[in-house]
């Protein structure tokens, strides 16, 4: 990895598995990148809504290069992220460069991204490497999930542009030759619970763009409006979108979404949008993902919420050292473990009472376990994950 520092790969490897906690934000260093940690299975990111036009990194001088900011996507990001907590009462990962786009431009490949400058480009490595973090985190936890790259544009057209790296001209084919295509969707096509074609995912009723309209947010491609037409300007994904999304592999699907700015400027306006935008992602995940995500969304809320006296089940042997068993009248159970601070570590599926859950990795102490049986009954057990000193 040219030009990455010694210091940043210690910071990476030191941070890549679990040792983020979820709702607070850790950063790169010279605080140019930020990431706040999440639970979710969404990961929001905002490339070009950053302020720090610091002088340690020269204006980037290259040819064709855009260095507009997106006004007001950083804020936006941000109001989304506490739109989802206080509908869910957890986080999604966040994302956010924070140098102005005339530094670095995060939705580039790092040439054009950092022009050369090695503070630039160890800030963009830093970028996507929370982006590959959080989405390692969503594929460990919830085996897929959603990436929302969040941009601004400032076309007449008042309605958000999705993009799923396709252009124009290839969404205004038929369905029939759109469905050959590959998208930034394409795990999604690939495996969603209802069957839905490329085409019917992108322009069908329950689509992005549809859900939108629904809370009155004009989109494209949707419903009504399937195709941007030939005359009319669309962002159709960019760099982000294509590295990140599930086109290239993986279980992450990514959406551009490109706002404009009737949803960006002026507070109200943008804590209603990313109101609504909460809403359609959630329902957009429950229909397209997890059929019972509401019911969880984030697999808990809090330990005070677990109902341990009320049971059926039982978990052995507690304490433990090691290993323990579920013992539950029916079967699968998906087995959701917390800390004793109600932080989410892991979810594992059981099958059968034989089949054994590995907790030595763990630390020693108070665990919870949120226990849901496939008739959709949420039990929970608390148990001793006991330290070896302790004998």
């Amino acid at each position: 990895m040219k030009g990455i520092s010694i210091l940043l790969l210690i910071f990476y490897s030191w941070n890549s598995w679990g040792q983020y906690n979820s709702g607070t934000s850790y950063f790169s260093p010279n605080n140019y990148i930020e990431y706040i940690a999440g639970n979710l299975p969404i990961v929001i990111s905002a490339p070009h809504g950053g302020y720090d036009t610091t002088t340690a990194i020269p204006d980037r001088n290259c040819s064709g290069c855009s260095y507009a900011r997106d006004s007001y996507t950083q804020e936006l990001s941000r109001a989304l992220k506490d739109a989802l907590y206080a509908k869910t009462g957890c986080y999604p990962h966040v994302i956010i460069n924070r140098l102005h786009r005339r530094k670095l431009d995060a939705n580039r490949a790092i040439g054009d991204a950092a022009d050369g400058n090695i503070d630039a480009e160890n800030a963009w490595y830093a970028f996507h490497e929370f982006i590959d973090t959080a989405k390692n985190k969503v594929a460990s936890n919830y085996t897929k999930g959603l990436y929302l790259d969040m941009h601004g544009h400032a076309h007449t057209i008042q309605r958000l542009e999705l993009g799923y790296v396709l252009s124009g001209t290839t969404l205004r084919q038929t369905d029939s030759l759109l469905n050959l295509e590959g998208s930034s969707i394409e795990n999604l096509v690939n495996a969603n619970p209802n069957n839905y074609s490329l085409s019917k995912l992108l322009r069908g009723t329950n689509s992005f763009g549809t859900l939108c309209e629904q809370k009155g947010y004009l989109s494209v491609p949707s419903f009504s409006t399937p195709y941007p037409l030939s005359t009319e300007p669309y962002f159709g994904g960019g760099y982000n979108t294509n590295r990140h999304g599930s086109e290239l592999g993986g279980t992450i699907d990514g959406i551009q979404i490109e706002c404009n700015s009737g949803v960006r400027f002026g507070l109200s306006n943008r804590e209603a949008f990313a109101d609504s935008l909460a809403e359609v992602i959630l329902d957009y995940l429950d229909i397209h993902y997890f059929p019972n995500l509401s019911t969880s969304y984030c697999l808990a809320t809090s330990v005070k919420d677990l109902q341990v006296e009320n049971s059926r089940s039982s978990v052995f042997p507690n304490p433990t050292k090691d290993q323990i068993f579920i013992h539950a009248k029916e079967y699968p159970v998906v087995v959701n473990i917390y800390n004793n601070l109600g932080q989410f570590i892991r979810k594992i599926t059981v099958e059968s009472t034989t089949d054994q859950i590995d907790l030595s990795n763990f630390d020693c102490g108070l665990l919870f376990l949120q226990l849901q049986q496939k008739n959709g009954q949420i039990e929970a057990q608390k148990i001793i994950k006991d330290c070896p000193w302790r004998n």
